[in-house]
């Protein structure tokens, strides 16, 4: 008797491989989109951040940078793109740039 086909188990043990793969699969491109995401904001911070401290080191403004360096300053997103030193489209305008000296060393915080 000639056999054509698969027997029951062949396909069951198939799918449950196709089935492990799959969800592998799915859980690596999840984490590489979230991972794409984070790298993404952090970049904008930094942007944020050179940004903030160019404004402070313009000439016009260290009346402030001494403000900051004593009592800490907010600068605001909209300031910025004001300025001309970031684009309105890359950041969010309700940022609020908070920069402050601990042991005089710059902290920012970005909220």
């Amino acid at each position: 008797m000639n056999k054509k086909g698969f027997t029951l188990i062949e396909l069951l043990s198939t799918i449950a491989i196709m089935t492990i793969i799959a969800t592998v699969l799915t859980v690596n491109v999840l984490n590489i989109f979230e991972n794409k995401q984070k790298i993404t904001n952090q970049t904008k911070e930094n942007i944020i951040t050179t940004a903030a401290n160019v404004y402070l080191e313009l000439n016009k403004n260290k009346e402030l940078k001494e403000n900051c360096k004593l009592n800490g300053c907010n600068i605001s997103v909209n300031t910025l793109i004001k300025e001309g030193l970031l684009n309105e489209e890359d950041v969010n305008n309700s940022k609020v740039i908070n920069i402050y000296y601990e042991n005089n060393e710059q902290k920012v915080k970005i909220s």
